[in-house]
C-alpha cells in the first residue's frame, strides 16, 4: 500500500506541475488581452484560471488514468482494493490542493472580490469533484465500450472548447467582471451538488464494477 501512496503522490504532484502551466499561460493571455489592467482585479481573477486548468487536468487525467495506469499498477501486483484507493486519493489529493491554493491567493489579496470568492469554495469544490467523476467515467466507458467513450470525450471536449472558445472572444471579461463572477458561485446550487453526489456514485459503482473484471495484460 505505500508503494501505492507513493506513485500516486507523485503523480498527485507531476500533474499540479502542468496545472501550474496552464494557468499561467491562461492568465498571462487574459492579461495581454487586458489594457487596463487592474493588479487586485487580476489576482482576484487568478483562482478561475487554476480551477479551470485543474478541471482539464482531471478531465483528461482520469480518464487515461483508466486505460494506462490501472493495468500499470495489477500488472505489478497491486491490489484492486489498493488501486481504488490510490486513484481516489489523487482525485482528492489534487483537488484538495487546487482549492488551497485558491484559499491562499485569496487571502494574500483581501478586498471584497476576494472575500465573496473564499465564499464561493464549496461551488468550487462542487464543480472540480463533479468534473473528476466524468472524467473518470469517461474512462471506464472508454476502456468497456470505446464508441461510448469516444463520445463522451466528443462531447465534453466540445463544450470546453465552446467555453474557452467565448472567452477568448470576450477578451478580459473575466478579469474585469471577477466580483460579478464571485458572487455567482458563492451560492451553491442544490442541483450542482447533487450533481456531484450522483456523478460521484456512479464513477464509483463503474470503477469497482470494471477493476472486478478487468484483465491484466503484460
Amino acid at each position: 500500500m505505500k508503494r501505492n501512496l507513493r506513485f500516486w503522490t507523485r503523480y498527485t504532484w507531476e500533474c499540479t506541475g502542468v496545472v501550474l502551466c496552464v494557468t499561467v499561460v491562461l492568465a498571462a493571455l487574459c492579461a495581454f488581452s487586458e489594457e487596463n489592467l487592474d493588479v487586485r482585479t487580476f489576482a482576484t481573477a487568478t483562482p478561475y484560471f487554476l480551477c479551470v486548468s485543474t478541471v482539464f487536468c482531471i478531465l483528461m487525467g482520469n480518464s487515461g488514468t483508466h486505460t494506462l495506469y490501472v493495468p500499470l499498477l495489477l500488472s505489478m501486483g497491486e491490489t484492486r482494493k489498493n488501486v481504488l484507493a490510490g486513484f481516489l486519493y489523487f482525485r482528492g489529493l489534487i483537488i484538495a490542493v487546487t482549492t488551497a491554493l485558491c484559499a491562499l491567493i485569496w487571502l494574500a489579496a483581501p478586498g471584497e472580490a476576494s472575500a465573496v470568492g473564499l465564499r464561493s469554495i464549496p461551488t468550487i469544490l462542487c464543480v472540480l469533484l463533479t468534473c473528476s467523476n466524468l472524467g473518470s467515467i469517461m474512462g471506464t466507458l472508454f476502456v468497456k465500450w470505446k464508441w461510448a467513450g469516444m463520445i463522451m470525450i466528443i462531447i465534453i471536449c466540445g463544450v470546453g472548447g465552446g467555453l474557452v472558445g467565448f472567452a477568448s472572444a470576450a477578451g478580459g471579461v473575466l478579469l474585469t467582471n471577477a466580483l460579478e463572477l464571485a458572487v455567482y458561485l458563492a451560492a451553491t446550487p442544490w442541483w450542482l451538488a447533487a450533481a456531484a453526489a450522483v456523478s460521484l456514485g456512479l464513477d464509483l459503482g463503474f470503477q469497482w464494477l470494471l477493476l472486478r473484471r478487468r484483465e491484466v495484460k503484460l
